[in-house]
């Protein structure tokens, strides 16, 4: 991710894709700084060919984080993070919240993205996925395990796998993150 401390003129640029790391619960909204940003960063991020997978505002430490998860087909490259960062910083710059965030993190979802929204779960039907439950629930192998996410109904969520179908109520995943590298074509070709 393209990360830089507030005030700083030269941003130093790091292509960071989380890899497991950030689980979190399923949440159903966001919380009001990071609907604020979403709502500044959406336009600039979709008029720049790009969708905007997620905005986290998270404290790590004694800092706090606003970090901007954006997608497109093929993946999301260093220059494409760059080339959004002028136009983000600058709408971040004038929002309310500014004085909260310590670092700005533009980055790629990534291949094992986490699905902490309900709203990204119909996007993600269909997927492999690594599910972590609070507690061992009926029909599923143990607390952590992957599988394919089946469905979404409003109020449940259908997971499929070695163990068969099961269907968990949101409430219960405490963390469902994206495990599906052999339909990622950058994979296979090496890059």
């Amino acid at each position: 991710s393209l990360s830089f401390n507030r005030g700083q003129a030269v941003l130093p640029v790091l292509l960071h894709i989380l890899k497991g790391a950030g689980l979190m619960a399923l949440a159903k909204g966001f919380s009001t700084i990071e609907a604020a940003a979403e709502a500044a960063v959406r336009p600039i991020v979709e008029d720049h060919g790009f969708s905007l997978w997620d905005v986290w505002f998270a404290k790590e430490g004694a800092k706090w984080y606003l970090r901007i998860f954006i997608d497109k087909p093929h993946g999301v490259s260093i220059d494409d993070c760059e080339s959004i960062d002028g136009e983000i910083n600058s709408i971040i710059d004038e929002q309310y919240f500014i004085d909260k965030i310590d670092y700005l993190e533009i980055g790629s979802a990534g291949l094992e993205r986490s699905v902490r929204r309900l709203a990204q779960l119909e996007q993600s039907i269909g997927k492999k996925v690594r599910v972590k439950t609070y507690k061992l629930c009926d029909g599923a192998p143990s607390k952590d395990f992957k599988c394919v996410l089946s469905g979404y109904d409003g109020e449940k969520i259908t997971l499929t796998g070695d163990f068969g179908e099961i269907s968990l109520p949101a409430a219960d995943i405490s963390a469902m993150n994206y495990d599906d590298f052999d339909d990622h074509e950058l994979i296979e070709d090496g890059e």
